[in-house]
């Protein structure tokens, strides 16, 4: 049998079908509004609390702080600019204030090795200049640089410098650091090129010897570069001129060395150097052994002629007092004093003659004689009896 339903009766049982959702509440406009805009609110506070305390940076110990504001540094009523102490500080966040941490204390090192790069650094365009057609020397001219010395000598060096900031203010403003740069590698470049300038002048009035070879001449060209005694001078006078705000400390010769293509012809000069040196301390040595000799010479002969002198002066002295003597007794007696004085003079003579002659005045004849052979008899004196042959 079949049962039919009326259209009214089937309205009805569908919605009896319907069946109320668990905890579901209408929901009005204007409440949820409220709470979405309270949300938004609490959103904003915290990002503007959040930027506030960005503002909070520390400065450490032996360091200051220079804050920037809309491109202008923060001055003091002076007129000076200001500067902050280590410690917790505060500025103004971001884009508005800009801090700026200068290391006063810190020792900084740079290496300026502009003029010892070699062409293998940058392959990448030796490639492309040669796939332009350049050559290779003009390659090698640029890439490879090098310092000349006074004596039309190539060398290249490396030097390190050290130094710290003694003046945050004109460090900061001394060179424009370009935003798209990294962070003070403007300054660094500055430093670099002024300190290599200096090279180039001072090795130019060098010559390769005191470049390579003297120790003495190094360190001459350290002291020219930078020395405590002028602290001015060398290096540190363009950075002055320029207003840099840096102070250095050492600038140090690391590096200096002739170039490879030339390293044979150096080598040999090398052993040349060595050759010389040995030869010159062989001289050296010789030298001194025929000083000594001399000298040893020499001191024996002065000791002869002292003894000579001592002997010559002895019997002078004993001449001296014999005269002395015998003019005493010839003052007492001058007669018999120059008998004997002449009888010791005749005898004197006699020793060495071999024949005598007598001579008697208007007379031709001439008589000879032979030695005499017996002794001559003088009076005595009060001296003595006095004779001779």
């Amino acid at each position: 049998m079949t049962q039919t339903y009326s259209e009214e009766a089937l309205t009805k049982s569908e919605l009896a079908l319907e069946l109320p959702v668990v905890g579901e509440e209408p929901v009005d406009g204007p409440k949820g509004w409220f709470t979405a805009q309270k949300v938004l609110i609490y959103f904003v506070l915290g990002v503007i609390v959040v930027w506030l305390l960005s503002g909070f940076y520390q400065v450490g110990v032996g360091d200051v702080a220079v804050v920037e504001r809309l491109g202008q540094y923060v001055t003091m009523p002076n007129g000076h600019t200001q500067l902050f102490e280590p410690g917790l500080n505060y500025h103004l966040p971001w884009p508005i204030d800009k801090v700026h941490i200068i290391p006063l204390q810190r020792a900084h090192l740079l290496d300026v090795s502009d003029f010892h790069t070699s062409p293998a650094s940058n392959l990448a365009m030796k490639k492309q200049i040669l796939r332009e057609g350049g050559s290779m020397r003009v390659f090698n001219a640029i890439y490879n640089p090098y310092l000349i010395t006074g004596d039309e000598n190539v060398l290249h060096a490396t030097i390190t410098v050290q130094y710290r900031i003694n003046n945050p203010v004109d460090y900061l403003k001394a060179v424009y650091q370009s935003p798209t740069q990294p962070t003070k590698s403007a300054r660094f470049n500055m430093i670099r090129a002024l300190a290599a300038h200096v090279l180039i002048r001072i090795i130019a009035a060098s010559t390769v010897n005191e470049a390579l070879y003297s120790g003495a001449g190094k360190e001459k060209l350290e002291r020219e570069l930078y020395s405590d005694a002028n602290p001015d001078a060398g290096v540190q006078a363009p950075m002055n001129q320029l207003g840099l705000g840096i102070q250095l400390k050492k600038v140090q010769l690391e590096y200096v060395h002739w170039p490879a293509a030339v390293n044979h012809a150096f080598n040999a000069v090398l052993i040349a150097r060595q050759k010389a040196a040995t030869e010159v301390q062989n001289a050296l040595q010789l030298a001194n052994h025929d000083t000594t000799l001399a000298q040893g010479q020499a001191q024996a002969i002065l000791n002869q002629a002292e003894s000579h002198a001592n002997r010559v002066v002895q019997q002078a002295t004993g001449q001296m007092q014999e005269f002395s003597a015998i003019y005493a007794q010839y003052r007492k007696n001058p007669r018999v004093i120059s008998l004997k004085l002449l009888s010791d003079a005749l005898g004197n003579v006699m020793r060495s003659v071999a024949r005598v002659f007598i001579v008697q005045p208007n007379q031709r004849l001439v008589l000879t004689l032979p030695a005499p052979h017996r002794r001559i008899i003088v009076p005595t004196s009060p001296l003595g009896t006095a004779g001779s042959r």
